[in-house]
């Protein structure tokens, strides 16, 4: 997939959809642009979601763009399960395979929701294994506050991640901010590591298109980059109230 072709199939998507679109993650489970959360989707929801993420290497002074689809259901309240593509252009590396997402611990007032999950992508060069345990907890919130601010901490083991033998832990953290009432802001990183050439993050602002999708407008350096490059992902959702 070419980066106008992808373009042109979020905005399709984008136009398309029925229903609260949740968030995706490059990688494989619903969650920020970069890494997992506790979220999960609705029961019986169906999200496809595409990202598009240039990267620059230090190595070669090459850019290339990491190309995600992905399509994540709510099989129950709790459990999220789907399927994810990984291309990095102008490498020839591609690969595919699944993930899971189960909700151990819903969150109330006085505690986060709790998930651990994981994504497998392989028969490939981008080949990704990646097991973590995530935390979710809105800070701000309520009926009709206009600024919800919810905060998200996790640690991540990778075995592979982009095609590169990690074989670490990661610990992250990320913050959603309400601008908005269709528009907010997400912050994430994580600690950077073996294959990295740089701290890993993404800031991103992200628009509700009606009751429908999601369209992403990020500046992330995935970790492969001499710099962070400008990216956009865009999802919707199909079944959910």
């Amino acid at each position: 997939m070419s980066i106008g072709r992808g373009v042109l199939v979020a905005l399709a998507l984008l136009a398309a959809g029925l229903g609260r679109a949740g968030a995706q993650s490059l990688y494989g489970p619903g969650g920020l642009f970069l890494l997992p959360t506790a979220s999960v989707p609705e029961k019986g929801q169906l999200t496809p979601g595409v990202l598009l993420l240039p990267q620059h290497s230090p190595v070669d002074g090459k850019t290339r763009t990491w190309e995600s689809a992905s399509l994540d259901y709510g099989a129950t309240r709790d459990l999220e399960i789907g399927a994810a593509g990984l291309k990095i252009a102008g490498r020839g590396a591609a690969s595919a395979g699944g993930f899971a997402k189960y909700r151990f611990l819903r969150e109330t007032s006085a505690r986060p929701a709790m998930a651990v999950g994981f994504s497998i992508l392989g028969f490939g060069s981008a080949n990704t294994q990646i097991g973590f345990l995530a935390f979710r907890k809105q800070l701000v919130g309520g009926k009709g506050n206009p600024h919800p601010v919810t905060a998200h901490l996790g640690v991540q083991y990778a075995g592979f991640l982009d095609g590169i033998r990690r074989d670490e832990f990661q610990p992250y953290g990320g913050m959603e901010i309400g601008l908005l009432p269709r528009l907010e802001f997400v912050g994430e990183a994580r600690r950077g590591g073996r294959g990295d050439f740089a701290t890993p993050f993404a800031l991103t602002l992200v628009y509700r298109y009606g009751a429908a999708g999601r369209l992403a407008l990020t500046w992330a350096n995935n970790g492969r980059s001499s710099s962070p490059r400008f990216g956009i992902g865009a999802g919707i959702s199909i079944g959910s109230r």
